[in-house]
């Protein structure tokens, strides 16, 4: 019988600003839960990750010797099922180790699931705050989080890849948009950091 797995996921800082309520079954990665946080946090995805629970470290991409040498353990081979949660565990995701985006990630709960459809999960339950922005660091963008909340608008732009500019406002987040597109972004992201070009 699967399970469903109920996480918190906030930027470290922002947790009552930016922040979701994931849920995922436990068939599914590490990696997956990683990737599910990256596209529904808007990353574009481009840097390394690393997912720390406990004594336990979980590398995006390590070669066989880092197992061995450093007892890591490989994301996109470990399960969800395979990790011991307990109620309120924290977990430490760190994207992008240049301009660090630090991620809390804390399990709430899980739940065993009759049918099980794997065409519905992730799912994001509830939400708030637009997301991240690639090649700033969590504490950045605290800064601009508090200059938004101070003046009351945005004047802060960034360039989601190719000569596009986009102005930032956390404030705005769609939770029916994020979800419709979600299963496609974790796809792309998938390929993108396990099968490469």
């Amino acid at each position: 019988m699967a399970k469903i797995f109920t996480f918190q996921v906030g930027i470290e800082g922002l947790e009552d600003k930016i922040w979701r309520k994931i849920e995922i079954t436990d068939r599914r990665t590490v990696a997956d839960l990683a990737y599910t946080i990256l596209a529904t946090f808007d990353s574009l995805a481009y840097h390394l990750y690393d997912i720390k629970h406990g004594n336990d470290r979980y590398d995006c991409m390590i070669d066989p010797l880092d197992l061995r040498e450093y007892n890591f353990k490989d994301a996109v081979r470990t399960k969800l099922s395979d990790v011991d949660f307990e109620k309120n565990n924290k977990m430490i995701m760190e994207y992008d180790f240049g301009s660090t985006t630090t991620f809390i990630i804390t399990f709430l709960e899980s739940r065993n699931i009759e049918k099980y459809n794997g065409n519905h999960y992730p799912y994001i339950v509830d939400g708030a705050g637009r997301g991240m922005i690639d090649d700033m660091c969590d504490f950045e963008l605290k800064e601009v989080v508090e200059d938004i909340d101070k003046k009351g608008y945005s004047d802060h732009f960034f360039t989601p890849g190719y000569e596009r500019k986009i102005k930032y406002d956390y404030r705005y987040f769609n939770i029916k948009n994020n979800n419709a597109l979600l299963k496609g972004e974790i796809l792309d992201i998938k390929n993108g950091y396990e099968v490469g070009e």
